[in-house]
């Protein structure tokens, strides 16, 4: 167990059931507090904040002025592309960090990053970004975390 602050391990299943619940409001929390949590423990990285805000604005912003601004042409709704396009670096940036903390720990990386920009599979690199994120915490704690959802599915577990 180290000395730095660790993050909360928080299993598959119970991410997937509270983002279903709250209508993914608590996949935005999700998302925000393993990114204060990385910066901590990492003692650098972006916070949370820097993560989602340009996303949030990004997508929210353009389509909020195309709809209650009648002077807002209807085309400046795609610019919430740049909001999508952010969130995957922001991705990216995650996958590769969570590679880095098993690598650190002599553990073999368990993402593969490109999967990202593959539809589908970068659903599949979520799910498994989550997975061993918590598992990896657990592990820094020396706690188990069970995680009945991925360890019944070899893809995400990486029991394949």
């Amino acid at each position: 167990m180290s000395g730095k602050p660790l993050g909360k391990p928080r299993p598959l299943w119970r991410v997937i059931f509270l983002s279903v619940a709250t209508f993914m409001l608590y996949y935005g929390w999700y998302k925000w507090i393993i990114q204060e949590e990385l910066r901590r423990y990492n003692g650098f990285g972006w916070s949370g904040t820097l993560c989602l805000a340009p996303f949030v604005l990004g997508v929210a912003v353009p389509q909020a002025l195309r709809i209650f601004d009648p002077d807002v042409p209807g085309w400046f709704g795609w610019f919430s592309l740049l909001g999508v396009v952010w969130i995957y670096i922001i991705q990216f940036k995650l996958y590769k960090t969570v590679n880095a903390l098993y690598r650190q720990a002599g553990m073999k990386a368990p993402l593969v990053v490109w999967w990202l920009f593959v539809p589908g599979l970068n659903l599949i690199v979520g799910l498994r970004q989550i997975h061993f994120l918590s598992q990896f915490w657990a592990k820094e704690q020396g706690v188990i975390i069970p995680d009945s959802l991925a360890e019944n599915i070899p893809l995400l577990s990486g029991n394949a």
